[in-house]
This record gives structure tokens, sequence and C-alpha cells, in this order.
């Protein structure tokens, strides 16, 4: 089996590999480039340990395609990974708009730590949620 042919073969399995996504473009990327790689692999490895004549070119096809498969796979686990860590730090961030004296409002977005203490964006320690006429002193004017 020639190079082309595996080639051809590895590029077909990556199409059918089910790397459509919806998501960023780099996320489409990523994902693209780890199904190809993964196709790519497996259409290799799958040529190598096949038996001879047709039983390499159905190896190479089915390598292809669960490498394909697997990277893609990999790529979804890692963007729900990062979904998950995103959400969880979000829930440990708090922000209060200070009114100013002109009317204006200003953002101060606090990190709750543990004991119930809060730290400003500026590094101070509140021991419990600062109220805000506490922030006013430090962030508005």
């Amino acid at each position: 089996m020639s190079a082309r042919s595996i080639a051809a073969m590895a590029m077909v399995a990556m199409v059918f590999s089910g790397c459509v996504t919806t998501g960023s473009p780099s996320r489409d990327q990523a994902t693209a480039l780890g199904a190809g790689i993964g196709a790519g692999l497996g259409a290799i490895l799958g040529h190598n340990f096949g038996g001879g004549g047709n039983d390499r070119a159905l190896g190479a096809a089915a390598g292809a395609l669960l490498g394909g498969a697997l990277a893609n796979q990999y790529a979804r686990q890692r963007e729900l990974e990062q979904q998950i860590q995103h959400v969880q730090q979000q829930q440990f961030y708090t922000t209060v708009w200070i009114q100013n004296s002109n009317g204006s409002r200003t953002p101060v977005t606090l990190r709750q730590v543990e004991g119930g203490q809060y730290i400003g964006p500026r590094g101070e320690y509140y021991s419990g949620m600062p109220t805000e006429e506490q922030l006013r002193k430090v962030y508005g004017f």
C-alpha cells in the first residue's frame, strides 16, 4: 500500500471521526489538529500491524478511524475540564460596585478565601465581606 493511499484514508477517517465542533475557533483548530494527528498515527500503526495485502489496508483504515475518534474525544474531555475549572473559579469571586461621589460606579472584585475572609484587588485582607463604605475608602472617589 502506498503512502498516498494511507494519507487518503487518514483524511477520510478524520472527516468521519466526529471532529465537527461548535466551540471557539481555537478549539476547532485544536480538535481538527488532534484528530488529524490521531488519524495519521492510527493509520501508520494499523498499516504496520496488519497481516498483509487487504488486511493491511483494512488495518490502516481501522487505525485511522480509531485514532481520529480518540483524538476528538480527548479534545472534548479537555474542554469540559476547562469549563468545570472556570465555573469553580468563579464561585470564589464576588464583584461589588462602589458608588462614587460623582455618580459613577467602580467595580471591585473580591476573592473569598478559607475562613470567610476576602482579599481585595490590591491584596488587602478583610475578615468578612467588606461593606461598600470600607471599599469606597480604598477604591472609590
